[in-house]
């Protein structure tokens, strides 16, 4: 199960690898479909699921992505399903992102260094780990308090 779901266009793939590996390295368990997918699986499904599972969507959105109909599909679910989105943008100005999900604030990383850009990933990655720390430690509480209960 991955805590973050990348979604792109292939065009753009060596940010998309950039993003992976730098959450990977911060130890947040990412979904990134090149890499992830095993040989032989039907990359549908894959995909499906793993949007299924993921509670954050980082949408690598370039021109090429807001113009595929794979991307469109993935950002149509993440929305339905209410996952915490991230548009990352470099070659194109936040205001330009498709009415569907301009509303959520981007980050802009067009002329960032490489040490800005993993910087980026770094705070973003502390913020995902810091809201999977809480809700695991509320899912434990639950579950405390209905073996309590059970045993009274």
């Amino acid at each position: 199960m991955s805590d973050v779901f990348i979604s792109y266009s292939t065009k753009d793939e060596n940010i998309a690898q950039f993003m992976h590996k730098h959450l990977m390295m911060e130890g947040v368990q990412t979904f990134l479909a090149s890499v992830s997918i095993q040989s032989g699986k039907k990359w549908s499904v894959e995909i499906l699921n793993n949007l299924k599972t993921s509670d954050w969507v980082f949408f690598l959105a370039s021109k090429s992505a807001c113009e595929s109909p794979y991307v469109q599909q993935e950002l149509g679910g993440a929305l339905l399903t209410n996952k915490k989105i991230i548009p990352i943008v470099w070659d194109m100005e936040p205001s330009e992102l498709p009415g569907w999900i301009n509303q959520y604030q981007a980050i802009n990383i067009s002329g960032a260094t490489i040490d800005q850009a993993k910087e980026r990933v770094s705070e973003i990655a502390k913020k995902i780990k810091s809201d999977k720390l809480v809700g695991g430690l509320a899912v434990a509480a639950l579950i405390g308090g209905l073996i309590w209960l059970c045993n009274k």
